[in-house]
């Protein structure tokens, strides 16, 4: 995808018509609905390569939610970032998980306001990294290598709006001199930070993006070993993902969903153990606003996404 193509699918200016015919049909999303006569909150789930999985691993989550807030949850699954942006536009979700960068574009166009994030035991906000991977018969053992014969590498990036499998790194090599867009043989989105990780591993593609925590659970699943797949590179640390509000909620459900969000992990630590084993493991969250992504959002900026 060249880059004209790319700031038209993150800006919207293509897809967005596609993208909301999608949502409306329900083509994009896999849901959960109950019926009672409770108030419903619904909550959108960031794109999973499993979506079954997903679902059933943030279920005691939504028991949990329902308790606290004395409210009904449905909850959605999408299959890419621009899915759940779209519905929170949309008013289709109340409440989602997103990535930063993908964060930083709902707040711009769909008013989503973001209320806490993975933290550590210390009450810090936690961070993750994005990695550049290869795979050892590639011949590319350093980014020079990656830039020396960018001509003949096919390389892999996440999804569009994903900040560790595609801003983060995609601003790294243009800032070493590697267009992504020209200058590599091919390139491409493989979905999701698994798939990319499989892709090198494959070797469908000589190198790709995609983040640490992800890279380090297909190491423990068995799935990619540390001579199979290679890390290159690694970005600074980056705030983890948010979990964002329509910004037009209720001051006070707003205030109680970001406080439900804080204290599950003493109220009910199977809940937080269960889902956060299949997202990004954090042991708390804490309490954030917008201002936490402020240089993601610069970042996108400078290179024209926004």
């Amino acid at each position: 995808m060249n880059k004209s193509l790319l700031k038209q699918f993150v800006t919207g200016t293509v897809l967005g018509v596609l993208i909301v015919f999608c949502v409306l049909s329900s083509g994009c999303f896999d849901t959960e609905t109950k019926t009672s006569e409770k108030p419903i909150l619904r909550i959108g789930l960031i794109p999973a390569e499993d979506q079954i999985d997903m679902l059933k691993k943030f279920d005691p989550v939504s028991e949990y939610l329902e308790t606290e807030l004395g409210m009904e949850i449905e909850t959605f699954t999408a299959t890419d970032y621009s899915s759940v942006i779209e519905a929170m536009r949309s008013d289709k979700i109340d409440v989602a998980f997103f990535g930063p960068f993908s964060y930083v574009l709902a707040a711009e166009r769909a008013g989503a306001e973001a209320i806490v994030t993975g933290g550590t035991k210390a009450g810090e906000i936690a961070t993750y990294q994005s990695c550049i991977i290869t795979h050892p018969d590639s011949g590319i053992n350093s980014i020079d290598d990656l830039k020396k014969n960018a001509s003949e590498i096919t390389f892999s990036f996440v999804d569009p709006a994903s900040t560790s499998g595609n801003l983060i790194p995609r601003g790294y090599l243009l800032s070493v001199g590697i267009d992504p867009d020209t200058d590599f043989k091919a390139c491409m989105f493989a979905g999701g930070h698994d798939a990319s990780g499989l892709a090198v591993k494959s070797k469908n593609v000589d190198a790709g993006a995609m983040y640490d925590i992800g890279y380090n659970r297909l190491i423990e699943s068995g799935a990619i070993t540390t001579d199979e797949v290679i890390v290159i590179w690694k970005s600074d640390p980056t705030p983890k993902s948010p979990v964002a509000v329509r910004n037009d909620l209720d001051p006070i459900l707003k205030k109680n969903i970001q406080q439900a969000f804080i204290d599950m992990p003493q109220k009910d630590p199977v809940a937080m153990k269960t889902f956060e084993s299949k997202w990004e493991k954090n042991e708390m969250y804490v309490a954030i606003d917008d201002s936490t992504y402020e240089y993601i959002r610069g970042i996108g900026r400078s290179l024209g996404y926004i």
